[in-house]
C-alpha cells in the first residue's frame, strides 16, 4: 500500500529525521539547520516533556507568546546537556522560532476537534477564498481572468547607492525576482513588481503588484541615455481611459509559498473580492500566458542587457554577464526605470492573436464600445494602500504601578501619544495598531477595542531609538535581527536606523555583499499614513487592512 505513495509527486509519508551534526563553521545564516530542534528533542525527551506541559498549559496564548515567555527557563536546561557552541546557543536565535513550531506542532496532535470545527476553523483562517478554474482565452472578456507568476530574471546588475562620505557603494553582482499580472484576453501586462535577490520573494511583493495594478499609472523620468517609451507604450490604468481601478475576476496563481500566504488570500480575496485559482503542483499549464510572457522578455529583452545571460548556455558567458555588470553599475531608480520601459514597451508590441493590435489598442477599443458589467473601484488609491496595511493587537501597558505612562510595545519601539498617555484606566486593555508595510513604521493608527466599538486613539509615535529615522517594517526587522546578533548596541540618543545605516557603510567598504542589505531594504513611500477607506470602498472590502498578527 505505501508503495503507492512513492508515485505521488512531492507526497511524503515519514517525517524529517536529521542523522547529521551540528557544525557552527559550516553553517551559514539560516542554512544548515534543518532538523536541528527535533534532534534536540529526541536526544533529551526531558525538554521535550518540558515544552509539551508549558504549552498545553496555557492554551489561550500564542505559540510565539509561549515560546517568549519560556524561552529562558528553556535555554537553561538546554545548557545542562549542550555546551555554548552547540545548537540552539551557536545559532542567532538560538531555537526561538523551532520553539514555536514545535509549540503548534504539539497543540495540533492533543487538539480534540471534529471534523466540521476544523473545517469552520480553516474557513475563518484564509477567509472564504474562492477557488475556479480559467476558461477559455477566446471567450474572455478584459479583466474577467488575469494571471500572476514571478520570474527570477536572467541578468545581472549591481547596484551602486551613495555612501556617508561622498563615495559611491557597490554591491555584488545581483539577481531579481520580476512578479507580473498579465490579462488574459488582452494579452497586456496590467501590473507588476520587482524584488531584489535570488532567494524567494514574500508576500508583501505579490501584493506590491497588484498595488501596481490598481495605481494610475505615469511614465518615469528618464536619465539614462538612449532609454525611451514607445508610441503608446504604458499600463492600462494610465494610457487607457475608464480602466484605472478596474478589478479582475479570477486570479490564476501557482503553489509558492508567497501566493498562498495569509496576507495574499485575504488581501486578495477580503479586500479585492477576487477569485482565486491554484494550479496544479508542478504544472504551469493554468498560466500558460505569465509563462509564456516570461520567455518572450528573457528572449526580447532581459538577455540582451549587458549584464544578461542565458541560463542553458555555457559558463562563460555567465561570467561574461558578471563582468559586464560589474563594468555598467546603476542606481536603484535607474534600474528601475529599465524595468518599467521594458514593460510598458510591451503592450505597445502588436499582437497576431489581437489581429495585429497592441495590448492598449484592444483594451482602448473595448473600454470604447463595451457594455459589459465591470468591478471597478471608486478611490482606486485608497484601496490599492489598504492592500499593503497590517493589524497587531497589543496589550496597551504601563500605568502607576509601573511608573511609566501608559504606552503599546511592538517590535522592540514602545508607540504613544498625549490620548494614550491619559489612558490609564485601560491598561491591560486590547489595542488594535494599523501598519503600513511599505510606508514609515514609526507612525502607527490606534483603536481601543471596547466591545463592539472601536475608538480611534489618532496615530502613535515612536518612542527612542526609533524616533527620528523614517523605515519601513522590513527595514525594522533587519535592524532588530543585527541587534540580536551584537552587532547595534542601543546608546542614549542614537537613532537605530541611522546606527544600522552606518553598520552596513561600514561594513560595505570590508566587503560588498554588506551593500546588499542596504539595497534589498528599500525605500519608504510617500502617503504612508494610515486612514480609514473610503465608503464607497466598503463595499467591496470588510476592513481596511490585512490581519497577520
Amino acid at each position: 500500500m505505501f508503495g503507492f505513495y512513492a508515485l505521488i509527486p512531492r507526497m511524503t509519508v515519514a517525517s524529517y529525521r536529521r542523522r547529521a551534526s551540528f557544525n557552527s563553521e559550516s553553517s551559514i545564516g539560516r542554512r544548515g539547520h534543518a532538523g536541528l530542534f527535533v534532534q534536540l528533542m529526541s536526544e533529551h525527551p526531558d525538554l521535550y516533556n518540558y515544552v509539551k506541559k508549558q504549552s498545553l498549559a496555557r492554551p489561550k496564548e500564542s505559540a510565539s507568546s509561549v515560546a517568549k515567555a519560556i524561552h529562558q527557563n528553556f535555554l537553561k536546561s538546554c545548557a545542562k546537556v549542550r555546551g555554548p557552541h552547540e545548537y540552539p546557543f551557536a545559532v542567532n536565535s538560538q531555537g526561538r522560532p523551532a520553539l514555536a513550531n514545535t509549540i503548534r506542532r504539539i497543540r495540533q496532535l492533543h487538539r480534540v476537534a471534529p471534523a466540521a470545527q476544523e473545517a469552520a476553523d480553516a474557513a475563518d483562517n484564509y477567509g472564504f477564498p474562492l477557488i475556479a478554474q480559467p476558461s477559455s482565452s477566446g471567450r474572455l472578456r478584459p479583466y474577467e481572468e488575469v494571471e500572476q507568476d514571478g520570474h527570477n530574471g536572467d541578468f545581472y546588475f549591481v547596484v551602486k547607492m551613495p555612501g556617508s562620505q561622498g563615495d559611491w557603494i557597490y554591491t555584488t553582482p545581483m539577481r531579481l525576482w520580476l512578479l507580473l499580472i498579465i490579462d488574459r484576453a488582452s494579452r497586456a501586462i496590467i501590473g507588476y513588481a520587482y524584488r531584489l535577490g535570488s532567494t524567494n520573494y514574500p508576500a508583501v511583493s505579490v501584493m506590491r503588484s497588484f498595488v501596481h495594478m490598481l495605481t494610475p499609472w505615469q511614465p518615469m523620468t528618464l536619465t539614462l541615455p538612449g532609454l525611451a517609451y514607445k508610441t503608446g507604450a504604458g499600463f492600462p490604468s494610465g494610457v487607457v481611459p475608464g480602466l484605472a481601478g478596474l478589478l479582475p475576476d479570477l486570479v490564476c496563481f501557482d503553489n509558492a509559498k508567497a501566493n498562498i500566504a495569509r496576507l495574499t488570500v485575504l488581501g486578495l480575496c477580503d479586500s479585492l473580492g477576487v477569485t482565486l485559482n491554484f494550479g496544479r503542483a508542478g504544472s504551469a499549464t493554468a498560466r500558460s500566458f505569465v509563462e509564456r510572457l516570461n520567455l518572450t522578455l528573457e528572449t526580447h529583452g532581459f538577455r540582451r542587457l549587458p549584464g544578461g545571460f542565458n541560463p542553458k548556455g555555457p559558463k562563460e558567458e555567465r561570467e561574461r554577464a558578471l563582468k559586464a555588470a560589474e563594468a555598467h553599475p546603476l542606481e536603484l531608480h535607474q534600474l528601475e526605470q529599465v524595468i518599467d520601459v521594458l514593460l510598458a514597451n510591451y503592450n505597445a508590441d502588436p499582437h497576431e492573436s489581437l489581429m495585429g493590435r497592441s495590448p492598449n489598442e484592444y483594451l482602448q477599443l473595448w473600454a470604447r464600445t463595451s457594455t459589459s458589467p465591470r468591478r471597478q473601484s471608486a478611490d482606486s488609491q485608497l484601496l490599492a494602500r489598504s492592500l499593503t496595511r497590517v493589524e497587531y493587537v497589543k496589550r496597551l501597558r504601563g500605568g502607576p504601578s509601573t511608573g511609566r505612562s501608559p504606552y503599546v510595545e511592538l517590535m522592540d519601539a514602545r508607540y504613544s501619544n498625549d490620548v494614550v498617555r491619559r489612558m490609564v484606566d485601560s491598561v491591560g486593555k486590547p489595542i488594535r495598531l494599523i501598519a503600513d508595510i511599505d510606508g514609515d513604521f514609526r507612525l502607527l493608527r490606534g483603536y481601543l477595542l471596547e466591545g463592539n466599538q472601536r475608538i480611534d486613539l489618532g496615530v502613535l509615535k515612536a518612542a527612542p531609538p526609533w524616533h527620528l529615522t523614517p523605515h519601513t517594517l522590513e527595514q525594522r526587522k533587519m535592524i532588530l535581527t543585527a541587534k540580536r546578533a551584537g552587532k547595534i548596541v542601543p546608546r542614549p540618543g542614537e537613532d537605530m536606523a541611522q546606527a544600522f545605516r552606518d553598520l552596513k557603510t561600514r561594513e560595505a567598504r570590508e566587503r560588498k555583499s554588506a551593500a546588499n542589505v542596504l539595497a534589498r531594504a528599500g525605500t519608504l513611500r510617500s502617503e504612508s499614513m494610515p486612514v480609514e477607506a473610503h465608503a464607497s470602498d466598503k463595499r467591496l472590502s470588510r476592513r481596511p487592512w490585512i490581519k497577520i498578527k
